[in-house]
């Protein structure tokens, strides 16, 4: 286990901003002219922006979810699980279920209001949308009550090569299971069915993969002395760029109509990927000296409100935003400025009231 220090700033400033980026993704979602977004700009389109901002998309949630795994064990080391369970309920079950209820209905109301989708095709995954992370963290939280530590202490008995093996077999689960689900359940005919396994199973078993790597992290620092070694890293630089360069040229290309064995190489470069980059930041920052500032620290204690408070807001701006006469990138980056603005002018409204600030988290 890691010895105690007294906060990982660098680490809370790394979880933030990657929940801040997501304004900035989301934004060029609504420019991109590769697929369509809760909203979609039929006027303003470019594929450059869209494929630059796009590159955090292929490790940004993966690397939240690694941090959340190294402070969850930390959590549980040091209070235990009621002190952990209390946290969930309060950090991560209350602001799900508002969210919800407040944010994401207003969403629904808003684009079907607007026509911007047919009220028939509104579905369970309209309300949920980008509140998903905190479903998915709620879930992985609970199997941490489980007898992890002793799971793992029976796999570390293996070689290398043996949980090398196992780790690959659970990279493929979500993609397989859904694979051989559809030959019996066709995805076409049982979209809630899907809908509710995506959210419910595949997004567990996708993203606990990069949980539990920091949950073992802190349980274990051998691993993180591991992955510090100067060729280990030169060995996950390298497969960061091979894998974000490969998925940002292919981004256009229709993944789910290519062969099997391809979509299974892809499996297999996304989450190389993903793990390498999300450990080059969580090493960077573990090992920088970043002090808490009172500007930082507002970020840090902030972001959460604005990720969960920027979805409907620049769907609302895309629309109205969405006239002839100017330039697409006066266009982008309206969103990008406004919808920053307005989100941190959510926070401050959220933060001013006791209620509110239960509602959505904030201590």
């Amino acid at each position: 286990m890691i010895a105690r220090k007294e906060y990982y700033y660098g680490l809370d400033q790394l979880r933030a901003l990657l929940m801040l980026i997501g304004v900035l993704t989301h934004a060029a979602s609504i420019i991109s002219p590769f697929y369509q977004w809760n909203y979609h700009s039929e006027r303003y389109q470019d594929a450059l922006i869209h494929n630059i901002v796009h590159i955090t998309h292929f490790f940004r949630v993966e690397a939240f979810f690694l941090i959340a795994g190294f402070f969850s064990a930390m959590v549980l080391v040091r209070k235990g699980k009621r002190y952990f369970l209390k946290g969930r309920y309060l950090r991560v079950l209350m602001p799900l279920i508002f969210s919800i209820l407040l944010i994401n209905s207003f969403e629904v109301w808003f684009v079907v209001g607007h026509g911007i989708i047919s009220r028939e095709n509104i579905g369970i995954g309209n309300f949920i949308v980008h509140s998903w992370f905190l479903l998915t963290l709620m879930i992985i939280s609970l199997i941490c009550l489980l007898p992890i530590d002793k799971f793992f202490a029976y796999l570390s008995r293996f070689n290398g090569f043996v949980k090398l093996g196992l780790l690959v077999f659970y990279m493929y689960l979500p993609f397989g299971v859904k694979f051989v689900l559809n030959m019996f359940v066709p995805m076409a005919e049982h979209s809630l069915f899907y809908s509710l396994y995506g959210y419910l199973i595949e997004k567990t078993l996708y993203y606990s993969i990069y949980f539990f790597i920091g949950y073992l992290i802190y349980r274990n620092e051998a691993i993180r002395g591991f992955f510090h070694k100067k060729s280990v890293k030169t060995f996950l630089w390298v497969i960061a760029i091979a894998g974000l360069s490969y998925q940002t040229f292919s981004v256009s290309e229709a993944k789910e109509n290519l062969p099997f064995a391809m979509r299974a190489i892809n499996v297999c470069i996304q989450h190389a990927s993903a793990i390498s980059v999300s450990l080059l930041l969580f090493d960077f920052f573990f090992t920088s000296s970043f002090p808490p500032s009172r500007a930082v620290a507002f970020l840090v204690r902030s972001a959460i409100i604005v990720y969960l408070f920027h979805h409907p807001v620049l769907i609302v701006l895309g629309y109205y935003f969405d006239v002839s006469g100017m330039t697409l990138f006066v266009y982008f980056m309206l969103l990008v400025t406004a919808g920053y603005l307005l989100s941190f002018i959510c926070y401050l409204i959220v933060n001013s009231m006791p209620l509110t600030r239960f509602m959505f988290g904030l201590k």
